[in-house]
């Protein structure tokens, strides 16, 4: 054995022994196959309680509702193969029914400012805004919430361009 070796060797010995390379003890739950279900769990074991399945879409698949900012958001689920189960996306989703949208331009303004999210006008000229999470390879519970956290502010700031007193 060369010198380089029994060098590493000793250095990946005292690391050990110190305790540097055990995983911390507050390490997030990681979910590698996220089922609709185990998304409203988390969302009701952070805070969320008022969420629910709310219906299903026409796949079947469930449709879970909860309070965001002053709004009601929507998670839709995607590619959830054959048993509806295991899905690879999900979407969530915040549309509000308003006779003054914003404009275009508010709008793009917004977008511009935003790196997660996408607002726009929807086909019942409403003002909509989503953003996709990937659930493909799995998800921690702490990076799910963070996720959900970040649009909530999105969202929130989103309220108060549309005027909107929910």
């Amino acid at each position: 054995m060369n010198q380089i070796q029994r060098l590493f060797g000793a250095t990946l010995l005292t690391l050990g022994t110190m305790g540097i390379a055990a995983a911390p003890a507050s390490a997030a739950e990681y979910i590698g196959t996220i089922e609709p279900n185990d998304i409203l769990q988390m969302l009701k074991d952070n805070g969320y309680d008022d969420a629910h399945i709310a219906d299903t879409d026409y796949e079947d698949l469930p449709i879970l509702n909860f309070k965001l900012a002053d709004s009601n958001a929507v998670i839709y689920f995607y590619e959830c193969g054959k048993t509806g189960k295991a899905c690879e996306f999900l979407q969530l989703y915040v549309g509000w029914s308003m006779d003054n949208r914003p404009s275009y331009k508010a709008i793009n303004d917004f977008n511009a400012g935003e790196r997660f999210s996408q607002a726009y006008i929807d086909d019942e000229n409403d003002p909509v805004i989503e953003q996709w999470v990937t659930l493909e390879g799995g998800i921690s519970d702490v990076n799910f919430i963070n996720t959900v956290a970040t649009f909530g502010e999105v969202v929130d700031k989103f309220e108060d361009l549309i005027e909107w007193e929910g």
